[in-house]
Parts: C-alpha cells; structure tokens; sequence
C-alpha cells in the first residue's frame, strides 16, 4: 500500500531531524539556538523565594488577579499565552512555571498537591489575599487540589480541556519521553533538536505543521483537520497563537524534568476530592478531545458542586484554535467577571 503525503512528509521531517544530529554543524547550531531561546525566556519573567522554594513568573496586567495553571509541557510563557487575551479584560495575570518547568526547580512540588501548596505560597509572597485560577489541560490537576486546600485564596476556578484522570497512552512504559505530550505535538517534539525544526518549521511552513499538531489532540477525521488547518492559516490572529503555542514546547531540555514528573504522576492518578471544590466553577471542553474525552469532564461537572460545563462542538484539545475560539473566551471573560465583583 502506498503512503500517504503527509506520511511521506512526517517521515522526511523526521528523517530530517537524525540527519542534522548527526552533524558538528547541528550540534553548534542548536547549542547558539537554545542559548538565546533561554536568555529571552530568563529576561522575560522574575524569579521569587517563597515559604516551599523558588518559583517563576510572569505578572502582568492590572485588575483581580487570575493565576493561570500551564499544562504538559509548559512553563509561564504558556501560562501568559492562554491569559493573554484577559489582560485586555482588565484582569491581572499571574503566570508560573510549574516545578520543573523552566526557572521553578521540581523540588518545589512534585505532586499535584504540592504544587498547589506551592502556587498558594507564590501568591502570598506577592501579597495577593485571592486569585481566580483558569487551568489547562494537565494543569487542572494543580487547579483542583488548590481549590480543595485553599479555598480562602480562590474566588472562582475555570478548567479548560481539564484532563484529572488517567489517560491510556500513559498506561504504557514504551516511550517515556513521547508520551509527556499529552499529544500536541510530533514525537519530533520530544528532543531538542526536533522541537527546534519543528517550530522553525511552523513559522516557514505552518500548513505542514499544524495536522500534526491537531492530530495527536482530537478525535476528528483527516478532512475535518484539514478544513480547521485552512481555517487557522486564513486568521491571522489564530495562527499566530497557535506558533506561539508550539514555541512553549521548547527548549525540551529546559522543560523535560517536568514533563517526566507530569508522565509519572498521571499513570496512577489518585481520584480528586472535587466534591469539596467551593468556588463558582466553569469548565470548558471540547466534544472531540482525544486526549481527555468529554464524557470525563460531564462526569467532573457533575461531581463539583454547582459547576456549569460549556462544550464546544467539533473542537478538540485546544478549544483556543477554530470557529468556536471567540465564543470561549467571551465565556470565560464573563464568568469572571461575574464572579470577581465588578
């Protein structure tokens, strides 16, 4: 049988990647790229000592305070990228790097309760007495565990494509490494020389990219794919999102001790004790999300007391991208703003 186009062209990319690693001139190449990658990133956030250790972030913005729980991989820089388009809705975005990402050492959390203690101790630190939390993807582990432990600190909890439970690519001791992105991206992905080509390609070639990436996170067919890559590259504003979103895959190395840690705290995931969750919560979630499938978030609804679930028709893990983008973030503005007294 013979192979499709775009597996011809998976396999050349990747084909690509061993061929550059296996040269001086990639090994000099890459050591200059992630240089410079990790300055800007170090030049961009602060670096605080709380009460658990050091914790990284970015503050931006002026109104009530939201602290925006990145998911696997991460770190503040996709933290500040799903807050961004608050900031113009006069919130205060407090953007962390969960421990292991970046500049926050996993040794201030390693355990979603931890973290959450951790995230607790940042904001008392920074001398904010409450903050609603809007957490994505594997973030919403840490999001819950606040909301049960801290619910003096949080004044409403927003869970976008929140994945609490098991996922079956995690049951699975193949590959360590691939299995840590909960799948937005190519297994390229998993090594520093493939994130690089990666996100060099999206900004040459983004119709190449973009399948890829939508792939690993929704149920939906190659065509439908398709016709939501069309979609992306013909707004402007989308497209630019979502290269900004592959670029907080990189550096690997930089963000790899936290994804090991997110690969092994989810292959036995203890069951939350969201029943306790007191704050007004909202959760967002796509109807062809492969990754977390709706029917774990209806059953997340309807365990926390008083939740409103939206679901979005058609989309898949990354609600942020496609027809329906715009309507989720006026949910998500209005709920908090609802809810933060104004």
């Amino acid at each position: 049988m013979m192979a499709s186009p775009r597996t011809l062209a998976k396999g050349g990319f990747l084909l690509g990647v061993i061929l550059l690693a296996a040269t001086g001139f990639g090994a000099a190449w890459l050591a200059s790229w992630q240089a410079d990658r990790l300055a800007a990133l170090d030049s961009a956030s602060q670096v605080v000592e709380t009460s658990v250790g050091r914790v990284e972030f970015l503050r931006h913005g002026e109104g009530p305070a939201l602290l925006i729980i990145h998911g696997t991989p991460g770190g503040y820089d996709q933290a500040m990228l799903w807050g961004s388009s608050l900031v113009e809705e006069d919130f205060e975005i407090i953007a962390p790097s969960r421990p292991g990402y970046l500049r926050t050492p996993l040794s201030a959390g390693s355990r979603p309760a931890e973290q959450a203690d951790t995230l607790a101790a940042l904001i008392d630190t920074l001398g904010i007495p409450g903050v609603a939390i809007l957490a994505s993807s594997s973030g919403a582990r840490v999001a819950v565990e606040f909301a049960v432990r801290h619910p003096a600190k949080l004044w409403a909890l927003v869970l976008v494509s929140a994945v609490t439970g098991e996922h079956e690519d995690l049951k699975s001791e193949a590959k360590p490494e691939g299995i840590g992105f909960p799948a937005l991206a190519p297994d390229a992905f998993t090594n520093e020389i493939g994130g690089m080509l990666c996100l060099e390609e999206a900004e040459r070639n983004p119709r190449r990219i973009i399948p890829l990436v939508l792939e690993a996170g929704d149920n939906r067919t190659a065509a439908e794919r398709d016709s939501l890559a069309s979609y992306v590259l013909d707004d402007t504003e989308q497209l630019e999102w979502l290269k900004s979103l592959i670029g907080t895959f990189v550096p690997f190395s930089a963000r790899q001790p936290g994804l090991r840690n997110d690969v092994s705290q989810f292959r036995d995931p203890p069951d939350l004790p969201v029943e306790k969750i007191t704050a007004p919560t909202l959760l967002i979630h796509g109807t062809a999300d492969k990754i977390a499938p709706i029917a774990q978030a209806w059953k997340l609804a309807s365990r926390i007391p008083g939740a409103v679930l939206y679901p979005v028709e058609g989309a898949g893990h990354l609600v942020e991208i496609g027809p329906g983008a715009a309507e989720v973030q006026k949910k998500i503005a209005q709920f908090l703003r609802q809810h933060s007294g104004r």
